[in-house]
């Protein structure tokens, strides 16, 4: 029988984390812990090693804006799967979740059922990165005397170079540190590069979701990749009205 996943619920609203980790626990998928705080959420976090967040917005002790952005610039917690959870509806709200790393973002109120095939759909294809000792190492390895990384297999595009079997990303011989969703989507255009990409179809095969799911964090995750990538972000093109695509030379 398969290992219970492990998530942390952060919602400071009692009855709302009781019934999320019901729900979730009914499964039998997996074990939670819940926190209402998000300063004890950090804590929490660092001793558990949860496998998925689930991130209320408005929080005692450390908004869920903060526990995001700390988590991010913890390098054992820069790829952990973040589900932020608001009653804001304000888009611009959801914005900032996804430009400082969110995976996903759900309003209240939502259904549970909902909530349930968010997570599936994010475990699902969320990947585990490169341990941060190993890349250390490589990094310190690195330089015109170190390991010719073209004996693993590779995509090259102008500066950008994507290792799929490590996980790991460069810009001119430099790692850009990428959260699971940023590589998948990335690698996804790559496989694909010069070919048009629609939203809906990012959304199915990078996200996971069916149907007609409404909602901007395409276009957030990909001004984030962007940003991260710097000059070599200009090979993501923008469609307008369609999708994206990676540019070949």
């Amino acid at each position: 029988m398969p290992q219970a996943r492990k998530i942390v619920i952060v919602e400071d609203d009692r009855d709302l984390n009781s019934l999320l980790k019901y729900t979730l626990e009914a499964t039998g998928d997996y074990q939670v812990e819940s926190c209402f705080d998000g300063a004890v959420a950090l804590e929490t976090i660092q001793t558990t090693q949860p496998e998925l967040i689930i991130l209320d917005v408005m929080l005692p002790g450390a908004s869920g804006i903060e526990v995001l952005t700390s988590l991010r610039n913890r390098a054992e917690h820069a790829s952990l799967p973040i589900i932020m959870l608001t009653a804001k509806s304000l888009e611009s709200d959801r914005i900032e979740g996804f430009e400082l790393g969110a995976d996903d973002y759900i309003t209240k109120p939502f259904s549970p059922k909902e909530l349930i095939l968010r997570v599936q759909a994010l475990l699902r294809r969320s990947r585990v990165q490169v341990p941060l000792q190993k890349s250390d190492q490589l990094d310190a390895s690195l330089g015109k005397n170190g390991p010719d990384l073209n004996l693993e297999k590779s995509m090259r595009f102008g500066a950008l170079t994507i290792f799929p079997e490590l996980y790991r990303v460069e810009v001119t011989g430099d790692h850009v540190p990428l959260t699971s969703t940023e590589f998948q989507l990335l690698s996804f255009l790559a496989e694909r590069a010069g070919r048009l990409q629609s939203r809906e179809l990012l959304l199915q095969r990078v996200w996971g979701y069916e149907g007609n799911v409404n909602t901007r964090t395409v276009d957030t995750h990909v001004k984030r990749l962007r940003q991260k990538l710097g000059l070599a972000g200009t090979l993501i093109h923008t469609v307008h009205g369609f999708g994206y695509q990676l540019l070949v030379d």
